[in-house]
């Protein structure tokens, strides 16, 4: 973002905010004694609570504070991702916008093709560091910092409740080779704010 995405969208007039979560979100990482992220447990996975929470509510109500009045929020949800577009009914002010499903219809493959062919390297599909739903490749790209606070925060969480794992292999973090031997490699977030 800093590099390539800030300083070439400024080129055109076009800014980027970063909005902190800390600002405005109401819940951290319980909303009462539901925890809001995807954890594995023994009996499978919890659902996806954290992006609506995290996301979708910190930038309404970030537009809000900025006294906006009517917002067309674009989605970076490719065409092959069609199962991630959110069809329930958002408040009629926020609208979601999927332009790479409706509108050019472009896959995941042909976006990243169209960012290389512009000379930036290839992007990643967007998560946070200590996401459940991350792949083992993705787990595997995770800086050494960032492993490393997924790994206290995971210890945090099982101080609550230690029958929860950020890795679908029920393993601590730290203890995981990450080498894709386990079904189900790559899940996603259904929610439509992960992996744009």
């Amino acid at each position: 973002m800093d590099s390539v995405l800030t300083p070439n969208l400024a080129k055109v007039g076009v800014e980027i905010v970063r909005v902190k979560k800390s600002q405005f979100a109401t819940v951290d990482l319980y909303r009462n004694d539901d925890i809001l992220m995807p954890m594995y447990t023994a009996t499978g996975k919890l659902p996806t609570l954290c992006s609506n929470e995290w996301k979708r509510r910190v930038i309404m109500r970030y537009l809000r504070s900025l006294s906006v009045k009517e917002a067309r929020v674009w989605m970076g949800i490719s065409a092959d991702e069609m199962q991630r577009v959110r069809m329930d009914s958002p408040p009629k002010w926020f609208q979601m916008y999927y332009p790479l499903v409706f509108d050019v219809r472009m896959r995941r493959v042909e976006c990243v093709a169209l960012v290389e062919s512009m000379g930036w390297p290839k992007p990643p599909r967007s998560s946070c560091w200590m996401c459940p739903n991350m792949g083992d490749a993705e787990w595997r790209e995770l800086s050494n910092a960032d492993l490393a606070k997924a790994a206290a925060l995971e210890l945090e969480i099982q101080a609550k409740d230690p029958e929860l794992f950020l890795h679908k292999s029920q393993k601590h973090v730290l203890s995981q080779p990450f080498n894709d031997s386990l079904p189900g490699d790559e899940s996603e977030c259904q929610t439509g704010f992960c992996f744009v």
